[in-house]
């Protein structure tokens, strides 16, 4: 039963294809080729499907917008693709009991981290034809930056912020 479908599908898609020529003067192969070139790309970026109900995860935004207020108790991944995400960690203790890393990766997209100054907090951002912008204002658009809070100590429990930006933007924000 599958090969049927799958056949009548590309005949069906054939037709399609013909008409669109015939009538619009479009390619729409070409199109189509195109928009799955695009698709595998931002798959191999992101490592893991690109449909939404196949690969999102608790800390992935896909298309869309989320709100993170907690700081996570261990280390996490977070994804933001063709959206965007604010990572709120004001309201939290600037007590912390053991390093935590927090991975912040961002694809077409826009991630607004919000930090607690009182808190120790270092960050590390890598940028790619993308923007990450720190509380200072130092920004960089290809390359890499660093920021610490006045709180931060290497050998003291901090809160480790990796960024990676590729086509997108981050915002740093101490408040």
């Amino acid at each position: 039963m599958v090969p049927g479908f799958f056949w009548g599908l590309v005949l069906i898609f054939i037709g399609v294809a013909i008409i669109f020529r015939v009538v619009f003067d479009v390619n729409l192969i070409r199109i189509i080729l195109a928009v799955l070139i695009i698709l595998f790309g931002i798959r191999i970026l992101v490592g893991k499907g690109w449909m939404p109900e196949h690969s999102k995860k608790e800390h992935d935004t896909l298309f869309s917008d989320h709100i993170y207020n907690q700081i996570p108790k261990e280390n996490t991944e977070y994804n933001v693709v063709f959206g965007k995400s604010v990572y709120d960690f004001t309201g939290q203790d600037s007590i912390l009991h053991e390093t935590v890393r927090i991975k912040i990766n961002v694809v077409f997209g826009a991630a607004i981290i919000k930090i607690n100054p009182d808190m120790p907090v270092r960050i590390k951002s890598e940028a790619v034809f993308g923007g990450s912008r720190m509380p200072d204002g130092n920004t960089v658009a290809f390359g890499s930056i660093g920021y610490s809070t006045r709180s931060y100590s290497e050998n003291s429990p901090h809160l480790y912020i990796e960024s990676d930006v590729v086509f997108g933007g981050i915002e740093m924000v101490d408040r």
